[in-house]
C-alpha cells in the first residue's frame, strides 16, 4: 500500500498517511479537506545501483562511482 503524503486546506499542517483502497483522507489536526502534494522518491533498482536522474552518477553526495557498493 503506498504512503502519501498531504496538505491540509484549512490548517496547512502537512502529513503522510498510508493508504488503502479508496480511503478517504481528512486532516488528523482539524478535520479538513486535504490535497495530496507531489512527492519525491528515491528508489533501488533491481539491478542495486542507486540512479540519479540523467547524471550517471550514484546516490552518493561524496563520490562519482556509478554504484554505491564501491564505498558502502
Amino acid at each position: 500500500m503506498p504512503i502519501y503524503e498531504y496538505r491540509c486546506d484549512e490548517c496547512q499542517v502537512e502529513f503522510e498517511k498510508l493508504v488503502f483502497g479508496s480511503d478517504v483522507v481528512s486532516c488528523p489536526k482539524c478535520g479538513g479537506e486535504v490535497h495530496r502534494m507531489m512527492s519525491c522518491c528515491t528508489f533501488k533498482s533491481a539491478a542495486g545501483d542507486f540512479k540519479t536522474s540523467g547524471t550517471g552518477k550514484s546516490g552518493c553526495s561524496g563520490c562519482s562511482a556509478t554504484s554505491c557498493a564501491t564505498c558502502h
